[in-house]
């Protein structure tokens, strides 16, 4: 077996220079290939704060400083405009929580208020209609409608009595 191996590892020191040369070009493609994706990842990320400046109506690039200005880098404007519509909404979401449920609270106050209306109307409802039940019987006793027959009636319909 060494007899083997012997010429195969002076081969390989022959062809020492190539195969380093060759492990080089191997490491430098790859790192050839992850330099072009970090490329493409950072243009991208470039396109969308470009993107995101266009959109809140600010340029992503520099601005060169005159007499009365100062200059700005790259995105600088744009992050604080983008930071003061976030603001904004975060601030319009809060109100517009805090009103929903304001609202709602009136709604349920409201509510309220109808239901202890009703309650008290259907209560009004069923005594008057008990009054009329008893003045009715009492009419077809005496033979007589008298005047506590029409307060009745005017009970039932919702109408208060006439003063006296």
């Amino acid at each position: 077996m060494k007899t083997f191996l012997s010429p195969l590892f002076a081969k390989l020191r022959a062809e020492a220079a190539f195969l380093v040369l060759l492990a080089v070009a191997a490491v430098g493609a790859w790192l050839y290939v992850q330099f072009q994706q970090v490329r493409a990842d950072r243009d991208d990320a470039v396109h969308r704060a470009e993107l995101i400046c266009a959109s809140s109506g600010t340029d992503w690039t520099a601005t060169p400083g005159g007499k009365t200005t100062p200059a700005y880098k790259r995105g600088v404007l744009c992050r604080a405009k983008v930071a003061g519509l976030a603001d904004f909404k975060a601030h319009t979401d809060e109100l517009t929580a805090r009103t929903l449920a304001q609202a709602l609270a009136d709604h349920d106050a409201r509510q309220n208020t109808d239901n202890q209306a009703a309650r008290t109307a259907a209560e009004a409802a069923r005594a008057a209609a008990q009054r009329m039940e008893m003045a009715d019987a009492q009419a077809e006793r005496k033979n007589l409608v008298d005047r506590d027959w029409f307060a009745a009636v005017n009970g039932v319909a919702g109408l208060r009595a006439p003063r006296h």
